[in-house]
């Protein structure tokens, strides 16, 4: 790495990768966009390669910044440990973290995390508890919940929590197993105009309805929307029975299935997913826990796979499994 690279410049890069449009990212790390784009070739010069490619219309990763992107956020993750450890004074953290989760759309992600925190913390507890987003919200807010891998941000945008982007992922179409569009391995969305839809309920998960019929928009149609259902299986059940489709989050997949089938869509559907916590409420604890799930990119939105029975415990209230 040469001698002038500085965390600035990853964070930078970061937060242009995420957005993939300079103005955004501008934005988003309160600097003027000429500065932000000097940083950048500035990296890329010491780099040596080009990360980004850009036009007036576009910006996309290169191959090589894909690579960069990941080590990247690696580098970033680590500087963050160090200084929560410096903080610490060297005193290994102790105590109990209670992190919630929905298991339909992070029963890979959340015990990966608690796995990696685990190793680097070992006098830590976690306990997970598989909560729908609003349940997840307002445990954060009445402190019985230290962080929540709550899905979509819509929810916690309206209650005064922080958030930051974990990961994302696809919308994919569940089909019956004898529908048309079944036997194909992409299937194009404006081919399901006629049909009936199941969506997930935005009084559990808001924002999962938005994000399919903002979709449905998109290829050019308004979806017929025949019901809301608060768990995925109750949804995959009503496909099977030959009742309509749906539009559900890729790790869905995970759950059992008989008489569905999933197939992509032609054009990608993708939808971030955030972890979301009280800043109202500050803990060195938590914040090492968020920092292990992603860095912290100054980019993200901030207030100022083991089997999930290893890790889940009974919620402290009614929890409901997606």
């Amino acid at each position: 790495m040469m001698a002038d690279m500085e965390l600035r410049h990853l964070r930078y890069f970061a937060g242009v990768a995420e957005a993939l449009n300079f103005t955004r990212a501008a934005q988003k790390l309160r600097v003027a966009q000429p500065a932000l784009s000097r940083q950048i070739r500035q990296l890329e010069d010491e780099v040596g390669v080009r990360l980004l490619e850009r036009d007036r219309r576009s910006v996309r990763l290169t191959d090589a910044g894909r690579v960069f992107l990941e080590e990247a956020r690696s580098i970033l993750a680590q500087s963050s440990q160090a200084v929560l450890a410096a903080r610490a004074g060297g005193q290994p953290m102790r105590g109990a973290l209670n992190i919630g989760y929905i298991w339909g759309m992070f029963h890979s992600l959340a015990p990966a995390v608690v796995t990696r925190f685990r190793r680097e913390f070992p006098e830590a507890a976690v306990n997970l508890f598989d909560l729908t987003a609003t349940q997840q919200t307002a445990a954060l807010r009445e402190g019985k919940l230290d962080a929540g891998f709550i899905g979509y941000a819509g929810e916690a945008d309206g209650a005064g929590l922080a958030c930051r982007k974990v990961g994302r992922c696809a919308l994919v179409a569940a089909l019956p197993k004898a529908h048309a569009a079944a036997r194909r391995r992409v299937v194009p969305l404006r081919e399901l105009a006629q049909e009936f839809f199941f969506v997930i309920s935005e009084e559990n998960y808001p924002g999962a309805a938005r994000c399919v019929i903002e979709a449905c928009r998109q290829a050019g149609f308004r979806p017929k929307i025949l019901q809301a259902a608060a768990r995925g299986h109750t949804i995959l059940g009503l496909v099977a029975g030959n009742c309509g489709v749906a539009l559900l989050p890729d790790p869905l997949r995970a759950l059992p299935h008989p008489g569905v089938v999933f197939r992509p869509l032609a054009e990608p559907v993708m939808s971030d997913l955030f972890i979301a916590w009280s800043p109202a409420r500050p803990s060195a604890l938590r914040d090492a826990f968020i920092n292990c799930a992603g860095p912290r990119m100054e980019g993200s939105r901030s207030t100022s796979y083991p089997s999930p029975a290893a890790f889940s415990k009974s919620a402290p209230r009614a929890s409901s499994r997606q």
